[in-house]
């Protein structure tokens, strides 16, 4: 899965999705609280499926935050699967070109705009804590299983010791686990 030079060519402001759009879309996520962004990490997967969160791996729904997290699932020290892809804002703005002046946090909402205008398959946006956003794609179904890493919702930045905090998410990382998985038996 890949961003397209396309998608970072000439930002301009009116490309931007605002942290303050998402936060309105989602009023409770201006609250900090980390619990509950890790909560909402979590149910990216199955309360069962393996996850890495900063060295350790365990189950999604034991799992603590960290400094860094993966989008896949584990088994024995290897990816399984791919749930998530995680797009650090390094990633997001490498190549990128500006019509516009922006600063980098800027810069990284206008990339997201453009992201949300296309029907990607968003799953979060995450502060990471240094001036930039993260985003977390849903993986394409039956692709072949790719290393995500990314910034862990709720841990903390270890150079600016801000926390890292979900500014959006899709409602289905609201959906408990129990209800998630009676709409899976439905289907």
């Amino acid at each position: 899965m890949r961003i397209t030079r396309a998608l970072k060519h000439q930002l301009t402001s009116r490309d931007r999705w605002t942290v303050e759009e998402m936060l309105q879309d989602q009023p409770d996520l201006t609250v900090l609280d980390p619990e509950r962004d890790m909560d909402l990490w979590r149910h990216l997967f199955h309360p069962e499926d393996l996850v890495r969160v900063g060295k350790v791996t365990t189950q999604a729904a034991a799992a603590q935050s960290a400094e860094y997290c993966s989008g896949n699932t584990w088994l024995a020290g290897a990816i399984v699967a791919t749930v998530a892809v995680c797009f650090s804002a390094l990633e997001l703005l490498r190549g990128a070109s500006y019509r516009d002046a922006m600063t980098r946090s800027q810069a990284c909402e206008a990339i997201l705009g453009r992201l949300r205008a296309r029907r990607m398959s968003l799953v979060m946006v995450v502060d990471d804590g240094a001036n930039g956003l993260e985003c977390w794609l849903d993986a394409e179904p039956g692709s072949f299983p790719i290393e995500s890493k990314g910034r862990c919702p709720g841990g903390r930045n270890n150079k600016t010791g801000r926390i890292h905090r979900v500014v959006w998410a899709d409602p289905a990382t609201r959906i408990e686990w129990e209800k998630d998985e009676a709409i899976e038996e439905v289907a």
